[in-house]
């Protein structure tokens, strides 16, 4: 059976079409660059404005300051920012948690910083570069009762672009 291809012109088209492909499957795979932020984990999102009221922030600050405050002795603390996000009380923190890492120490190389302070009912995990110039450090509260949602603060020098969830 006759199609009116050529030979030739079809080997082509599935050369271009194998191409396309794998540049597809790379663009879909590359991670983002090494000074962005990382993308959110399911559950965690960025509001347009701080989303708590006076006891829950007077938490947030009570866990985020001293995580700062020894944040600010390893960094450039010209360049370190706090980003407020929001984790839904039913989001999975052990996965936001390796979301984070798969991200940071998998693709990026980070290393994971120790011997972080942590609040009670706070919890911190946190990661600086290969050449100890950036840093990222999670702050979560532990939700009490009623809550449906609590501050997840981002210390970081990582510029303050977020992006959304993955």
């Amino acid at each position: 059976m006759r199609t009116g291809v050529r030979p030739g012109a079809r080997d082509a088209a599935h050369l271009v079409t194998a191409v396309l492909a794998v540049g597809l499957v790379a663009a879909c795979s590359t991670p983002p660059p090494a000074g962005a932020l990382p993308g959110m984990p399911p559950g965690v999102t960025a509001p347009d404005e701080y989303a708590f009221g006076d006891d829950v922030a007077s938490r947030d600050l009570r866990a985020s300051g001293p995580v700062y405050d020894a944040l600010a002795q390893e960094v450039d603390d010209e360049r370190l920012r706090n980003l407020p996000l929001v984790l839904e009380v039913d989001a999975d923190v052990a996965a936001v948690r390796d979301a984070y890492d798969t991200e940071l120490a998998g693709e990026r190389g980070w290393s994971a910083l120790a011997d972080l302070p942590a609040a009670d009912g706070a919890w911190t995990e946190g990661w600086i570069s290969a050449d100890g110039r950036d840093a990222l450090v999670l702050v979560g509260l532990e939700p009490r009762a009623g809550e449906t949602h609590v501050p997840l603060t981002v210390l970081t020098t990582l510029p303050d672009e977020v992006t959304g969830s993955s």
